[in-house]
């Protein structure tokens, strides 16, 4: 009885035996078929990743410099505990000159950063960011084969916060560049730097993020988020995909209250928004943008509701002058395309009409009334005047209109209200020179009258109003028709002074 059982016993052990080696064949076979990588597959695959990087790394780093500035800055002697000294008995003893020279002249000191860059062209042009250099009055390149050269700054954009400056040097290490607008969330990425003094260092990540916008690091903003480390002393480094190809330049980081360090969340300028700025530098030693003339407001659930919408997309226009104004463009209007291009946001809006010439006409298609229409507009330049004018701030008058001995303003919506002026159009008399010839007249204008006809010729906004003046530059006398926000019109003849 007792063999009989162990005989059973061996058998059934077999048995198990031999069904957990069918079992793991299956699995075996199976995880073949399906692809799964052997724990050896997966090592390789970890080394050709890692042999990668280590290729961008060599082929980039000589390329990546590190840019020292030097500046002078001047501050005030005095403070709190200066004016005990100067109220001491050895102010009687040295005498006031001495006291002067000494507390209230300005102090010089000299004040140094670091930064970097990366080297874009053979004849030395040199792609860093704008808050690197801002202010300087020297800046060091050094190389990572140790040499050094004084750097001629070429011109800064504060507006994405793009530099380029320039040494005269020979066999240049010149980096590669990629093309940004094709970058997805996901791609590897490395960012190389001088973080921290640490001269080229290179730190991998991923793209967190394209088309960041709204943190408010500069006005145009179209950045590219990664989780690659970015530490002070990155910005104006490159940030690089897997093929060794520059997407980016590295610019600011977010950090953890307040403190310095990488905490995972980083920015870089696109390297298509930087190689446009760069060029425009280049070429002219500025940044020259289009201007459509409008203020803009987000289209929410509700208001896309309004205006016929499936879901909130393009914009709407709250204010519109210059350009836009010109064209036939409202407020109210709600903007879903520009040149063919749908409208996302505003922000979108901004860069698309940046990147396009002044002079340059445009079509812009817009909702009104829950119909589509399309308007052709011709770009203007956007400066801070122009800025100024359509936030109905005062505007300092242009040469040919200082012998008015006035100045004016564009008369927004707010103004008309507030100035009982609605319903009318003209400029807005913002100040009048007491000795100028417009207060000389028999009846003055003042502030907050409106100009409504220069020389018989209609004044509805700043840009006729100008026109006007300059029709009229050669003459001795102008007519002008002015409105009191009483409601009393009048003429009133402004002679040149001789």
């Amino acid at each position: 009885m007792y063999k009989k059982r162990l005989l059973i016993s061996v058998i059934s052990i077999v048995f198990a035996l031999l069904l957990t080696s069918g079992l793991l064949l299956s699995i075996s076979t199976d995880k073949a078929i399906s692809g799964e990588s052997s724990p050896t597959a997966e090592l390789k695959g970890l080394e050709a990743l890692s042999a990668a990087f280590v290729k961008v790394a060599k082929e980039v780093n000589p390329s990546v410099v590190n840019v020292s500035t030097k500046s002078t800055v001047k501050s005030p002697r005095r403070s709190n505990q200066d004016d005990l000294w100067y109220r001491s008995p050895f102010r009687e003893f040295f005498g006031d000159e001495f006291f002067r020279r000494f507390f209230e002249e300005p102090r010089e000191r000299t004040r140094r950063s670091l930064g970097s860059g990366v080297i874009v062209s053979e004849n030395g042009h040199i792609l860093t960011n704008n808050h690197v250099v801002a202010g300087a009055d020297e800046i060091t390149v050094s190389l990572s084969d140790k040499r050094e050269f004084d750097a001629k700054l070429v011109g800064t954009d504060k507006d994405t916060d793009v530099a380029v400056i320039k040494i005269d040097a020979k066999n240049l290490p010149v980096v590669r560049l990629g093309n940004s607008d094709k970058l997805q969330v996901g791609e590897w990425v490395l960012a190389i730097g001088n973080p921290f003094r640490l001269s080229h260092t290179v730190t991998a990540g991923i793209v967190s993020a394209t088309g960041r916008a709204n943190v408010n690091l500069a006005t145009y903003e179209d950045f590219i988020q990664t989780d690659a480390a970015i530490n002070p002393g990155n910005s104006g480094g490159p940030l690089v995909n897997i093929k060794g190809e520059v997407i980016g330049i590295n610019t600011a980081i977010a950090t953890a209250g307040g403190l310095p360090g990488n905490v995972g969340v980083g920015f870089a300028i696109p390297v298509n928004m930087a190689l446009n700025v760069m060029e425009q530098l280049i070429d002219k030693g500025q940044v020259v943008r289009g201007w459509l003339g409008v203020n803009l407001q987000e289209v929410t659930k509700d208001l896309a509701e309004k205006y016929g919408l499936k879901e909130p997309r393009g914009v709407i226009a709250t204010l519109t002058g210059g350009p836009a104004r010109k064209a036939g463009l409202e407020p109210g209007d709600l903007i879903i395309e520009f040149n063919d291009e749908p409208v996302i946001d505003g922000v979108h809006l901004k860069n698309l009409v940046a990147a396009v010439k002044p002079d340059e006409t445009v079509k812009v298609k817009i909702i009104r009334n829950g119909k589509e229409k399309e308007f052709e507009v011709k770009l203007g330049e956007r400066t801070d005047e122009a800025m100024d004018e359509l936030k109905g701030k005062e505007i300092a008058p242009a040469k040919e209109e200082e012998w008015l001995g006035m100045t004016v303003q564009e008369l927004t919506d707010e103004l008309a209200q507030r100035l009982e002026y609605e319903g009318q159009q003209g400029v807005l008399v913002t100040e009048v020179d007491p000795g100028g010839p417009a207060a000389k007249v028999e009846d003055p204008p003042k502030s907050g009258d409106l100009i409504q006809e220069i020389e018989k010729r209609e004044i509805k906004n700043i840009d006729d109003y100008r026109q006007a003046i300059k029709a009229v530059k050669d003459q001795k006398s102008v007519l002008i028709r002015l409105r009191r926000s009483s409601g009393r019109t009048w003429y009133t003849v402004v002679k040149r002074e001789e």
